[in-house]
């Protein structure tokens, strides 16, 4: 295989990472979205105080947990955007340092 062709192989992945992680970010921020509608309207439709704090606090307890999982879902993206981006540094720097040898 050719450096060039290897090259290529490594932006094309790469790109098909920041694809795949701007896809979830969209994902993401569309049901953080329906899950904000979805509260509004439960709150909205509450017949006493007492249900609208029992809705409020189920709501904040699923979001942070979504927040929690959103977060380590977008750093594992991340960081396979970060070692694809890398991997060809490493090698071409490896390379040198063995030709320098």
């Amino acid at each position: 295989m050719s450096p060039t062709s290897n090259h290529d192989q490594n932006i094309s992945a790469t790109v098909e990472s920041i694809r795949d992680f701007n896809v979830k970010m969209i994902d993401m921020a569309q049901a953080n979205a329906e899950a904000v509608f979805d509260f509004a309207r439960q709150l909205a439709t509450a017949k006493q105080p007492s249900d609208m704090v029992e809705l409020w606090t189920a709501h904040a307890k699923k979001q942070f947990e979504t927040l929690t999982e959103q977060t380590k879902e977008l750093s594992a993206l991340g960081q396979k955007i970060a070692s694809e981006s890398g991997e060809p540094i490493t090698r071409g720097v490896n390379q040198a340092f063995k030709k320098a040898s």
